[in-house]
């Protein structure tokens, strides 16, 4: 029986800069009422994910920020349980490298306030140009880090932090294993959670061979959730 539903948020529950819609944040009162955990796992840092679900109205959120790295139980701050992954020195020497090569060659370039990984945000192509050419100058410098490119950012995360290990480590602390939960996202960096879990839900997945089912709207996609959840506990 499943048991955890762990969600990506931008693009899948909600369109980039905007925020889930009423009916969907209904949806997921009701699954949580059904006797599922909810959680958010996100490349965005669980203090914007607590912004982010305040307003939900979820009685026990859990928030998986940077891909995996940082967990946090309910969205007070500051937290009461809060968890941050291990992650080698390698990983953070290769992390203070590319701040510092990108601030000279990109300046100005907005950078998201992580706890651990490095998410710069660049204003147009020319500067998406600027950060992978240092990217690839710095490759063989680089050491125990992954990268992810998305259509408005770049994530470099330590090697071993994925969103596969967050919910790895989550599944431990609840006791719920991958069996009992559903991963539901988007892109390439959800890749890995599709991976662990029992059964992965795509949101217009590119590749849809990574996921059981695939809908072209979270609304769709809930609804699923909800008369997989309901025929279980009938």
């Amino acid at each position: 029986m499943y048991k955890l539903i762990v969600f990506d948020l931008d693009g899948t529950l909600a369109a980039l800069g905007k925020g889930v819609a009423q009916e969907n944040l209904a949806r997921l009162r009701a699954l949580e009422e059904a006797g599922m955990r909810i959680a958010i796992c996100s490349g965005k840092p669980t203090y914007y994910l607590c912004g982010f679900m305040r307003q939900a109205e979820i009685r026990a959120p859990i928030l998986v920020g940077e891909n995996g790295a940082v967990i946090q139980f309910g969205v007070d701050l500051p937290p009461r349980d809060y968890f941050v992954a291990p992650h080698s020195e390698a990983a953070k020497r290769s992390i203070r490298l590319l701040r510092d090569h990108l601030e000279r060659e990109v300046p100005g370039m907005w950078y998201q306030p992580n706890e651990v990984g490095l998410t710069p945000f660049p204003r147009n192509e020319r500067e998406f140009d600027a950060v992978q050419r240092v990217l690839d100058a710095t490759a063989s410098r680089l050491q125990d880090v992954i990268v992810y490119r998305h259509c408005d950012s770049f994530d470099i995360t330590p090697e071993g932090i994925t969103k596969k290990s967050g919910l790895e480590r989550l599944g431990a602390m609840l006791g719920i294993g991958p069996q009992e939960t559903i991963a539901v996202g988007d892109g390439v960096n959800d890749y890995p959670m599709f991976e662990y879990a029992g059964h992965a839900v795509g949101v217009n997945v590119r590749d849809a061979g990574r996921v059981h089912v695939n809908f072209s709207t979270a609304d769709k996609a809930l609804d699923h959730l909800l008369a997989l959840v309901q025929s279980e506990r009938n």
